[in-house]
């Protein structure tokens, strides 16, 4: 089995529901479905609004009690493999509430909970004067100055006097929802400045998967990786996204995952029209294989450089729950078969199943399944699919 090193943002959702959109001040109005940082938040809204007020407003408005979700599409990726038994590690950064239990949290504080699921995180706390807070080149300085070697072969960082990330879900009883993203209080944003954890890149991992996190830290990670012969996925996310990252990591990556709008960075980055021409704009043979995903009509499209594209699905759906998560949970199901050396197609079977779970929960990693659980939903989707390949699943997982 191959190693998995995951590198994100962690963080915790808080979610927070109120009746109806159509009551909220008309700035509220005009940003739903986005995502908003608690810096610009007067910048959307109006500078009569700020974050506490912000939130104060809508906490006052809430129809059920505040609850706590895990958060991070990385978090949620490790946890996935680790549930079925891969091997993962997690670059990450929390703050000092890393093993502080929330409200709604089923399986204990965040970082014990995917410590004791089998993720492996070697953690090392570090602090950050704030005068040094937003100057990232100074606080690489500080970082390399003051905790080399161990910052270099460390998965996970807690942030003294800092919070794990924020991001407040925010919807009305109809499902319209839109976010707010903490980057004054989190401890993420201190990854624009972290040294790149090569000891843990060069000999504990074999594949790197990348998705939402600091550009500087993603796009570092990548080259780190490629450089050092290791398999680069990503998931293209949204979140720290811009044409200049997506120019310089997708040349470096074997398989590229995103939903049709993440993809679509991709080609208005390189000025383009169809997935496909991908192939021939990157400069180098990469990437192998373009994953785009759809969790709305449940299919995912394989698009390959030196073969035809297969369409998988669509897979029957039971949309009870929310759709948050779920290209998180075609991601992490693929990775873990594609981790035992399954191919594409049966990888993808993995991801589709964890996907159609999470459609049927409220959070991410409480529809995330376990092997008996994977081995019993995937031939009700799946019902065609040969019998050895179900045997194989058995005996590797």
């Amino acid at each position: 089995m191959k190693t998995i090193a995951v590198v994100g943002t962690i963080g915790k959702d808080e979610q927070i529901k109120i009746e109806s959109t159509r009551t909220l001040p008309a700035s509220f109005q005009k940003y739903l479905k986005k995502s908003i940082p608690y810096s610009l938040i007067p910048e959307f809204y109006g500078e009569e609004w700020n974050v506490e007020k912000a939130l104060e407003y809508l906490r006052s408005k809430v129809i059920e009690p505040i609850t706590y979700n895990y958060g991070g599409r990385c978090g949620h990726i490790a946890y996935q493999l680790a549930l079925l038994g891969g091997d993962v590690r997690l670059l990450t950064t929390f703050g000092e509430d890393y093993n502080k239990q929330y409200p709604g949290f089923f399986g204990g504080p965040y970082y014990d909970h995917l410590k004791k699921t089998g993720v492996d995180m070697k953690l090392l706390e570090v602090e950050v004067p704030q005068k040094l807070w937003g100057k990232w080149d100074k606080v690489r300085e500080h970082l390399n100055s003051n905790y080399s070697p161990e910052i270099l072969n460390a998965d996970t960082l807690v942030v003294k006097d800092k919070e794990t990330m924020t991001i407040v879900c925010n919807k009305d009883a109809k499902g319209i929802d839109w976010f707010f993203i903490d980057d004054i209080n989190g401890a993420s944003p201190v990854e624009e400045g972290r040294p790149i954890p090569i000891g843990i890149l060069d000999k504990k991992t074999d594949i790197v998967f990348i998705t939402s996190a600091e550009e500087a830290f993603m796009t570092g990670c990548a080259k780190e990786a490629a450089y050092l012969g290791k398999e680069v996925v990503i998931d293209v996310g949204s979140y720290g996204v811009t044409p200049n990252y997506l120019k310089t990591i997708v040349p470096l990556t074997e398989i590229v995952f995103g939903n049709p709008s993440e993809i679509k960075q991709i080609l208005d980055a390189y000025k383009i029209k169809v997935p496909e021409q991908i192939f021939d704009v990157t400069g180098t043979n990469k990437p192998r294989v373009i994953i785009v995903e759809d969790k709305i009509t449940g299919t995912a499209q394989i698009l390959q450089r030196n073969a035809d594209s297969i369409r998988i699905g669509p897979i029957k759906l039971n949309k009870s729950g929310n759709s948050i998560g779920c290209c998180d949970g075609i991601a992490a199901g693929f990775l873990s078969l594609y981790q035992r050396g399954f191919d594409l197609v049966e990888s993808i079977y993995a991801g589709m199943t964890v996907m159609s779970s999470i459609w049927e929960v409220s959070g991410v990693q409480e529809g995330m399944l376990n092997k008996e659980q994977l081995l019993e939903r995937l031939p009700k989707l799946f019902p065609k699919v040969p019998t050895d390949f179900i045997e194989k699943l058995e005996k590797n997982l």
